[in-house]
């Protein structure tokens, strides 16, 4: 019996991603991602700059833009499928592959059928009219398969939370040798992107070897429990320590532990006032901000029209009042801008609405991430 449950936990730390693995998938997905967004960009220069909007074409021409589309097509979509696999092997641990593949998947499945859609009409040539209609489908039905890999992908890591949560306790029986190097594995991986606990400066490497949290992988807010808030995991760690260093630290975990208590239930943690979940809010607000500017730019870009039409609309509408009323002088009007063409007010207007949409982007993820604690 007992060598059964040795084993078992010999092999529960031996099962992880070998090294040699790691960096041959970061490339793959560093590749991989790098031609999905330069197909991505010729597909989305082509349909803006109404390459399928023509209403006669033949010949050679028909021939070049459909086998010009169709490696970008498929470029994009085998590169998706083999950066988003990659990353998930790579990544195993972390369920947020799981909603960006959905992710990427109802972008594929809406957006781009959406923007092709949108650009063609009933005057478009027939071979064109085609075209668009095959990228639509092909991209619906590869968009569509992504968001249930991902949906699996979440939903398999939620089970496997599940099970691991039962199995916890048990990694308190490793041996001190199977513990130092399960510690010393997991310490050289890479930090990941929002930081778990243990990536933080507030983990001290001296109760590393013995936190059952970082035994198994799980983050302290997500187990509700945490050597700043639970008294009975921070005794746990404190007994593997030297008595000279073992009041400082103490002295550190208690006066945590009063932060992190609320006033009504003294049972209750409230991750959200814990300086360590703080901490790795911060790193999330650096990791989703950045998601922000391409954010900001597709509203400005896919809203473009609305919003030259409506500067329009308010222009005439102002011009007629300032008429009316005589608030201007008339040789002041319809002076347009003749030094450059793009230098217009309506494309000014569609910058300013993009950098009013960044702006308010990033305060609702502030709020999110610091206020609503999500």
């Amino acid at each position: 019996m007992e060598v059964r449950q040795r084993d078992s936990k010999s092999a529960r730390v031996g099962s992880r991603l070998p090294e040699s693995l790691k960096k041959p998938l970061e490339h793959v997905v560093m590749v991989a991602s790098v031609a999905v967004l330069l197909s991505l960009a010729y597909l989305l220069f082509v349909t803006l700059s109404n390459g399928l909007a023509a209403q006669v074409v033949g010949g050679s021409a028909v021939e070049q833009v459909t086998r010009n589309l169709g490696l970008a097509k498929n470029i994009l979509l085998w590169g998706l499928w083999l950066a988003v696999i990659a990353a998930t092997v790579r990544h195993y641990q972390t369920t947020t592959m799981g909603w960006i593949a959905m992710l990427a998947g109802g972008a594929c499945w809406g957006v781009l059928p959406w923007l092709i859609s949108s650009r063609m009409s009933t005057t478009t040539a027939e071979p064109l009219m085609k075209l668009g209609q095959s990228l639509v489908s092909s991209f619906q039905a590869g968009g569509g398969a992504l968001i249930v890999f991902g949906f699996v992908r979440v939903a398999a890591g939620r089970i496997m939370g599940l099970l691991s949560a039962g199995q916890g306790a048990s990694l308190s029986g490793l041996s001190s040798g199977q513990a130092a190097a399960l510690a010393a594995e997991r310490a050289a991986e890479r930090p990941s992107l929002m930081r778990r606990c243990w990536e933080l400066h507030f983990c001290r490497s001296s109760l590393r070897a013995n936190c059952p949290r970082f035994l198994e992988g799980v983050s302290c807010w997500k187990r509700k429990s945490g050597c700043y808030c639970d008294e009975g995991l921070a005794t746990q760690l404190l007994s593997g320590m030297g008595a000279n260093s073992r009041a400082k630290v103490a002295e550190e975990l208690q006066s945590a532990q009063k932060r992190t208590r609320t006033r009504r239930q003294k049972r209750e943690v409230m991750c959200g006032e814990c300086p360590v979940y703080l901490e790795h809010q911060k790193y999330k607000y650096r990791a989703l901000s950045w998601g922000a500017y391409p954010l900001a730019a597709a509203i400005a870009g896919f809203g473009a029209a609305a919003i030259i039409n409506a500067y329009h609309w308010v222009d005439s509408r102002l011009a007629t009042m300032l008429d009316k009323f005589q608030i201007l002088p008339h040789s002041l009007t319809n002076t347009p801008l003749d030094q450059a063409s793009w230098l217009s007010a309506p494309n000014v207007t569609v910058v300013v609405v993009g950098i009013l949409a960044l702006g308010i982007i990033l305060q609702l993820t502030e709020v999110a991430v610091f206020r609503l604690k999500l």
